[in-house]
C-alpha cells in the first residue's frame, strides 16, 4: 500500500501559517526568549521557511506584530477622505475613527500585546524600526488631525500629536486590556456602547480645557443624556 502523496503548501499559505504562528508565541514568550524553532513547532512547518520566506527572526516579527498600525492608518486616510466633500459632523467623525482602531486592535489583539511585552527585550535595530513604524503612523494622524483643527475650528493643533498617542493608546488599552477594564456578566457593554463612551471621552477632552458654558450646551454639541445605557450619545 503506496502513501498518498503529500500536497504542497503554498506560498501564501506558509506565510499566513508563519505569521499567524509568530503572533502567538511572540505575545506568548516576547521577543527575546522566542527561538526560530519555538515559531516553526507552532506552525508545524519546517525551520528553513521562516529564513526563505523572511530572512530573519526581526524581519517575521515586523511583519507580524507591526501590521495592525499599518491597518490602522489606511483606515484613518479612508475615513478621512470619506468626508472631504461633505464634511460630516464631529461625532461621526471621530465614532468612525474610534471604531475603526478598536476593531482593528480586537482583530489584531494578540498583535498588539505581543509588541506591548516585547518593547523592552527588542534588539536595537528591531526597536528602532518598530519605534520609526509607530511614529510615522502618529505623525501622519497628527497630520490629518492638523487639517481638521483648521477646518473646525474648535479645538488646538498644540500638542495634537501627544493627544492623538494618547487617543489611540487609550482604545489600544481598552482592546488588549478588555477583561480587566470592561465589566463582565450581565453589567457588560456591548462594542456600541464601548465606541460610544470612548467617541464621548475623546471629544471633550481633545480641548484639554473645562468648556465654555455659553457655547458648549447639550444643543450645541447635539448631546442625549436621556440614556438608559449611562453613556451620552450624540445624535447625528
Amino acid at each position: 500500500m503506496t502513501n498518498p502523496p503529500r500536497t504542497r503548501r503554498r506560498t501564501s499559505e506558509v506565510r499566513e501559517l508563519l505569521l499567524d504562528a509568530a503572533t502567538e508565541v511572540f505575545a506568548r514568550k516576547g521577543y527575546a526568549a522566542t527561538t526560530t524553532d519555538d515559531i516553526a513547532a507552532e506552525a508545524g512547518v519546517a525551520r528553513t521557511l521562516i529564513f526563505r520566506h523572511f530572512g530573519t527572526k526581526s524581519d517575521l516579527f515586523r511583519a507580524a506584530q507591526l501590521q495592525p498600525f499599518i491597518d490602522l492608518l489606511a483606515g484613518f486616510r479612508e475615513t478621512w477622505n470619506a468626508q472631504q466633500e461633505e464634511v460630516w459632523t464631529e461625532y461621526r467623525l471621530m465614532r468612525t475613527m474610534v471604531s475603526t482602531m478598536y476593531d482593528s486592535f480586537r482583530a489584531h489583539r494578540t498583535g498588539v500585546l505581543g509588541v506591548a511585552s516585547s518593547a523592552e527585550a527588542m534588539d536595537q535595530d528591531v526597536a528602532r524600526e518598530t519605534r520609526a513604524v509607530l511614529d510615522q503612523v502618529f505623525q501622519d494622524v497628527t497630520e490629518i488631525g492638523k487639517q481638521e483643527a483648521r477646518r473646525r475650528g474648535w479645538f488646538s493643533e498644540v500638542n495634537l500629536e501627544l493627544s492623538i498617542r494618547m487617543i489611540i493608546g487609550m482604545v489600544a488599552s481598552m482592546t488588549v486590556l478588555e477583561p480587566l477594564f470592561v465589566p463582565g456578566g450581565r453589567a457588560r457593554p456591548s462594542r456600541d456602547q464601548i465606541i460610544d463612551h470612548l467617541t464621548n471621552l475623546v471629544l471633550y477632552g481633545i480641548r484639554l480645557e473645562p468648556p465654555d458654558p455659553a457655547t458648549d450646551t447639550a444643543a450645541d454639541t447635539g448631546v442625549d443624556t436621556g440614556t438608559d445605557t449611562g453613556t451620552a450619545h450624540p445624535s447625528e
